[in-house]
């Protein structure tokens, strides 16, 4: 989708409107492909699950800002309720 968009953004459809549709089709579902998979590579990788007694613990550990999908994630450690833990003291 992205790659589309990046197409349609810089006026460069105009061929691609010319393709016959079962190319056109081939076309389009290549570059969404293209474009899911670029996607998963800018996700990071989790930090593996580690143990904490607190968040000094864990920012000592350098586990500073603990989102919510990370294992080592404690709703208790989530002071604002924002789905991150462990932030750096303000």
């Amino acid at each position: 989708m992205l790659a589309l968009f990046g197409l349609v953004a810089g006026g460069g459809i105009g061929w691609v409107a010319t393709m016959p549709a079962p190319e056109r089709a081939n076309f389009v579902a290549e570059q969404a492909e293209v474009a899911e998979q670029g996607l998963t590579l800018l996700k990071p990788e989790p930090r593996p699950y580690r143990r904490f007694s607190g968040c000094n613990d864990a920012r000592a550990a350098g586990y500073e800002n603990i989102t919510s999908d990370e294992p080592s994630y404690r709703p208790e450690w989530d002071g604002d309720g924002d789905g991150i833990a462990c932030e750096p003291h303000r």
